[in-house]
Formats: C-alpha cells, sequence, structure tokens
C-alpha cells in the first residue's frame, strides 16, 4: 500500500511516497515529471524493495518549493532528502534528467549507491539547442498510450514554462564525463530502442565511460519506456538490483541486453 509523506529538509517541505519492504530504491523522474509518471513500476517494484517515489523541487508536488531548479542543485537537495530520512545507502532508478542526476550523484556520493539504473538518461545530448527538441518530444507525445496524456499535461502545468525552460537549459548544458569516468557503482542502462528524444545510441557511448556498466535496449519502447514496456522493464530491473542477473549479458522477454562497459 503507498503511503504519501512529507518531511521537512530546511525551510522547505517535501513530499514524497512510499511503499514495500526490502532495501530502499529510490526513483527519480525526467524533466516535467512526477512520482506519477511511475504508475505502472512503484508496485511490482515494492515486492523486493522499499520503494520512494520522490519529486523534485519546483516539479510536481515540489512546485512551491522556494529554491529555482537546478541539476546539481537536485543532486544536493536529494542527498538532503536520504539523510533526512537516515537512509545511508540506497538504489536509484533515474529516468531521462533524473538519470542525469542520479548519474551525478553515484559521483559524488558513491558510498551512498548500492546501484543505478539509468533509464533513457539525458546524458551527453546532440545538441544543447532547445528548440531541436520541440519535434522529437511532439513525437513522443503523440505515440504514447493515451492513458498517458493526462499525467503529461497535468505535470506540464505544474511545473510551468519557467520552471520548463530554465531546468531544459540547465540540462542541456551540462557536460558529465569526468564523472561518468568515476562511476565504479554497478549500473544498468536501459533504453527504449524507439526513443526521439535520447537517441537509444548514446547508450553505447556512455556505457563505454561507466566501468561494470550494461545496456539494455526494450523492443517497441519509446522514451517513456517504464510505462511504454513496464513488464520487461520491471524484468530486467530487479534482475539487476537483485543481482540475479548475469554480469556479461542476459536476456529478458522483449529486450535485447548488450555486453558490459569497460
Amino acid at each position: 500500500m503507498t503511503q504519501a509523506r512529507v518531511i521537512k529538509i530546511g525551510s522547505a517541505v517535501a513530499r514524497y511516497r512510499v511503499e514495500g519492504t526490502g532495501e530502499p530504491l529510490v526513483l527519480i523522474h525526467g524533466l516535467g515529471g512526477s512520482t506519477d509518471w511511475r504508475a505502472r513500476t512503484s508496485g511490482p517494484l515494492s515486492r523486493h524493495f522499499t520503494v520512494y517515489r520522490v519529486d523534485l523541487p519546483g516539479l510536481g508536488a515540489m512546485r512551491r518549493c522556494p529554491t529555482p531548479f537546478s541539476v546539481r542543485g537536485a543532486v544536493a537537495w536529494l542527498r538532503s532528502f536520504l539523510n533526512a530520512l537516515k537512509l545511508d545507502k540506497v538504489s536509484f532508478i533515474g529516468h531521462s534528467m533524473g538519470g542525469l542526476i542520479a548519474a551525478l550523484f553515484t559521483a559524488e556520493y558513491p558510498a551512498q549507491v548500492a546501484r543505478v539504473v539509468l533509464a533513457a538518461p539525458a546524458i551527453g545530448l546532440p545538441t544543447s539547442s532547445i528548440a531541436a527538441y520541440l519535434w522529437p518530444i511532439t513525437r513522443e507525445m503523440v505515440r504514447v498510450e493515451r492513458s498517458f496524456w493526462k499525467t503529461l499535461i497535468w505535470d506540464g502545468m505544474r511545473a510551468g514554462f519557467p520552471t520548463t525552460l530554465r531546468a531544459s537549459r540547465d540540462l542541456l548544458r551540462s557536460k558529465i564525463d569526468d564523472e561518468l569516468s568515476r562511476i565504479e557503482t554497478p549500473c544498468l542502462l536501459i533504453w527504449g530502442e524507439r526513443d526521439p528524444i535520447v537517441p537509444p545510441t548514446l547508450g553505447c557511448e556512455i556505457q563505454a565511460k561507466i566501468r561494470s556498466s550494461r545496456l539494455c535496449l526494450l523492443k517497441g519502447a519509446g522514451h517513456v519506456l517504464m510505462y511504454d514496456r513496464a513488464e520487461p522493464f520491471n524484468t530486467a530491473v530487479v534482475e539487476f538490483l537483485t543481482g540475479e542477473a548475469d554480469v556479461h549479458s542476459h536476456r529478458v522477454r522483449g529486450s535485447v541486453v548488450e555486453g558490459t562497459g569497460n
């Protein structure tokens, strides 16, 4: 059963959801997203872990946070959140911008991260022009299931244009090659093979930079892969986080896994 909770971090109140039992697993959403993007994953994952779904400052239920959003500011805020909950070591699943934040956190605070899943992480994007992503974003909105449109529209309205624009600029300007090379935490890179926003070809490039990483491509999935192909996504993630997946390669229904990193 999902429980909605609040906790004070400095002068602000953080809102989050928690369900399940087991080792702590924190889900980090992407730009313009919220905890609602994990509607098809948090339940299955909670059978194996204590799942924490948190909205980042300025987004979702945290839209009234007094601190302006920034990528590295979100990393610092996330650490304060974990410390407030007295979570000494967690695993992460970060989607899109949340993947960028999870990667930065893992590089900066490796002792606090057991394993990390980067789902279509917005890292090393081919252009820093916001305009270049308007068409790919439109394509993804059209192709995603209609049941998800309400969540997309509502979260976009809650974030608002100023926050979305500021976060987009910060995301597209983030260069983290040095941080990626420092990551030694076990890492799963998981992508939708039809992702129009974060090209799947970036997966191989990032995999080459992160030690002990592996790459999984989900057939038929777009950018919101944990919603498009929830069952194979959950299967691959659980196998990785529980250590059941083979270190070098494995297959799950609906996916193809490409080896390991250097």
